[in-house]
């Protein structure tokens, strides 16, 4: 009877530690200007950009640096062509499509932040982290 109450206790034990860290790994993160304006860093790592942002919906080397793309559609059966190449100005204009962020990295650390968004004007913006940790505000020639 000692050996299965150890045995229990010691299974409880397990079961409780595998859940202390939580869900995190799949966790859903509202990003909006405000959370890029405040979560933005030049110098993070992949797994702290991660862990700021969540999981990257894309990702792959453009212009000699590695690119992740995340984005926020308005509707869950709405598609588009994800590209790393070239924002999605007419899916955000046309309310598709909520906002597109990409992040690029060289030598694993974060350099820069692009987040492209629909201004309160109908045009599409785009807050920016540079390098340098100077931020610009801009609407997209279109």
């Amino acid at each position: 009877m000692k050996r299965i109450l150890v045995c229990l206790s010691f299974m409880f034990i397990l079961v409780a530690c595998s859940n202390e860290n939580g869900d995190n790994s799949t966790k859903e993160v509202d990003i909006t200007k405000a959370f890029v304006e405040e979560n933005a860093e030049v110098g993070l790592t992949y797994s702290e950009v991660r862990e700021r942002f969540g999981t990257e919906v894309l990702a792959d080397e453009v212009d000699n640096a590695e690119t992740w793309l995340y984005d926020s559609t308005q509707y869950s059966d709405f598609e588009y062509n994800q590209s790393l190449k070239s924002i999605a100005s007419e899916e955000i204009k046309s309310g598709n499509l909520e906002y597109q962020l990409y992040i690029n990295f060289i030598e694993e650390e974060a350099f820069m932040y692009s987040y492209f968004y629909l201004g309160g004007d109908g045009k599409v913006w785009q807050y920016q982290v540079t390098p340098d940790n100077k931020t610009l505000n801009n609407p997209v020639s279109n």
